[in-house]
């Protein structure tokens, strides 16, 4: 494991953010102690002017590798490179972006003013940054300094330095904050970046597709890092950073559905359904770059991003995507989490063995890794280079409550289960036996005078063979678009979903390579050819007809937060 400057993945790629929302989900105290160690830090970290900075000064590795950091604007006007400024302190408006997000939740939970204030100070820095060009405004590339000001020279940042350097990243928590508050300036600001994300940005075309940005290209075409090059990158029009474009469509859609416009949010949908081209949307696989469908390897960032925009498009009515989350929760999603990794202590024996240096350990090394998710994965295997960089666990783990809060949701009297995954509320149980054997349980907990159930992909709307038993007798359905009505029921029913589920083999073509899948239901069970570092798909017992059982304890939150 290495420290760099990336060591602010913690707050800018939402570290901060998702632990206080996994808390909820789970009610695990699991290292608990680091909770209030985090909050306090955001806080310490606040600088004279209010903005949320990063410490260059006390850590040998703190000036290493500063993406995003590459320069720094002084109070004077001018910038120097970030190995060379004198300060102790520079930010960026992607690490306040996402900070103010995180201080949105802790509100949620708390209440504390402490976390209003210091928020609203921080948006009023960032709109005093911003250079207000009317219908639209930006921040200039760069960190900034405590009191930082843009010289003459501060250029309009386009392309992929207009989401990386935090523009359009900064709309999200910006539109986070206003929907948690109702602070007015939060959305005004997010208004405008929203306005340049989608047009003088130069990172999105009319239709939401990817434009592909000279350094992407570069990237493509040069880039040490990667085991593969591609010379078809030179006359790119569309494709680039796979993640980087999915993040602002992501904030984007965070201002959509918080200020009602229609407009915004057919743009994130039309971006949605071409970014569903590129790469796999059988099973989620979406490439680090895209590059005509052949880029090798996958963040689990872009799976993340995507099932935050199929679920929150969902909820602001410009679809129905349901069936893509399940697909790719159940596959890639799931497969790109480390959850056991035997497999890396025999890779390592293939390696040259080396010294650790000053900003390196193997301390336990794979112990407390256990839980994070793939960096460059292949659609077999978990590893292709550099396993695992931790962005993908702060996007990820915020995606994995997503997938929670929405399995199963009341409105009214009417209870929905949107996603046929174990999930225990205050309103129901659910119990999923896919993709063993095609049957979900209900346990009502309180009174619905309404049950709907999202019937499963495979399963045609108004289909007989879908059944329903209710404490054991037979209860007549009616669908509603892909639903089942089930009617009323009580604390204590039992409700007992059954329907046909099927293997089939599919070719499919992940990353460039040709693989042949079986699939039970949307459920990967084997891959061929099979992975060898860290294979993936190793799951020949979901082709069993009878789901195995265990005794658990299931959590139920008292509260939950709207996210």
């Amino acid at each position: 494991m290495m420290h760099d400057h990336n060591d602010w993945v913690q707050s800018a790629e939402g570290f901060i953010e998702a632990l206080p929302l996994l808390r909820v989900a789970t009610g695990s105290s699991l290292n608990s102690q680091v909770d209030p160690v985090w909050m306090q830090v955001i806080l310490k970290s606040i600088g004279p002017d209010g903005l949320v900075y990063e410490i260059l000064n006390g850590r040998p590795w703190s000036r290493l590798n500063p993406w995003s950091f590459e320069f720094v604007w002084m109070p004077d006007g001018t910038n120097a490179k970030t190995a060379n400024v004198p300060v102790a302190l520079a930010t960026t408006s992607a690490k306040c972006g996402r900070t103010i997000g995180a201080m949105a939740v802790y509100y949620l939970r708390d209440k504390n003013p402490l976390w209003k204030e210091t928020s609203e100070r921080m948006i009023q820095r960032l709109a005093e940054l911003a250079v207000d060009r009317g219908n639209f405004a930006y921040v200039p590339n760069g960190a900034f300094a405590p009191h930082a000001r843009f010289g003459p020279d501060a250029k309009m940042p386009t392309g992929y330095d207009a989401v990386d350097y935090g523009n359009i990243r900064m709309i999200q928590g910006l539109s986070q904050y206003y929907r948690t508050t109702g602070y007015e300036p939060a959305i005004r600001l997010a208004a405008k970046l929203t306005a340049f994300g989608m047009g003088s940005a130069d990172y999105y075309d009319e239709e939401g597709r990817f434009l592909v940005s000279p350094n992407e290209i570069d990237a493509l075409l040069n880039s040490p890092r990667l085991k593969i090059h591609y010379p078809e990158a030179k006359d790119l029009k569309y494709g680039g950073h796979f993640h980087n474009h999915t993040i602002g469509l992501l904030s984007m859609l965070e201002f959509a559905v918080v200020a009602q416009d229609r407009k915004v949010l057919e743009f994130v949908n039309s971006g949605y359904a071409y970014a569903k081209t590129q790469g796999s949307s059988l099973v989620g696989f979406f490439p680090e770059l895209a590059v005509n469908n052949k880029y090798f390897a996958c963040e689990s960032c872009e799976v993340a991003d995507m099932i935050g925009i199929a679920l929150k498009l969902t909820d602001g009515g410009a679809g129905d995507y349901y069936d893509d989350v399940d697909r790719w929760v159940r596959n890639q999603f799931a497969e790109q989490q480390l959850t056991n990794g035997d497999w890396i202590y025999q890779f390592a024996k293939t390696q040259e063995r080396k010294p650790v240096a000053f900003n390196e350990t193997a301390d336990r090394l794979v112990e407390r890794n256990l839980g994070t998710f793939a960096g460059w994965a292949s659609g077999n295997e978990f590893a292709t280079q550099i396993g695992i960089q931790q962005c993908c666990l702060g996007n990820s783990a915020r995606a994995l409550y997503y997938v929670w809060d929405h399995i199963v949701q009341r409105k009214g009297e009417q209870l929905r289960v949107n996603l046929l995954l174990n999930r225990a509320s205050e309103w129901a149980d659910v119990y999923s036996h896919i993709p063993y054997e095609g049957r979900v349980d209900l346990k009502i907990k309180k009174p619905c005078a309404q049950v709907l159930l999202r019937a499963p992909e495979w399963v045609e709307s108004g289909s007989k063979e879908l059944t329903c038993k209710v404490n054991g007798s037979p209860r007549g359905l009616h669908w509603e678009g892909r639903y089942v009505a089930a009617g009323h029921a009580r604390p204590g029913d039992r409700l007992a979903l059954n329907f046909p589920i099927a293997e089939r083999t599919v070719k499919e073509t992940i990353g460039n390579v040709p693989y042949t899948l079986v699939i039970k239901g949307n459920t990967v069970a084997s891959i061929d050819p099979p992975g060898k570092v860290g294979p993936l798909y190793q799951r020949a017992y979901y082709r069993a007809n009878r789901a195995p059982m265990r005794k658990v304890t299931r959590f139920v939150p008292e509260a939950t937060i709207a996210w």
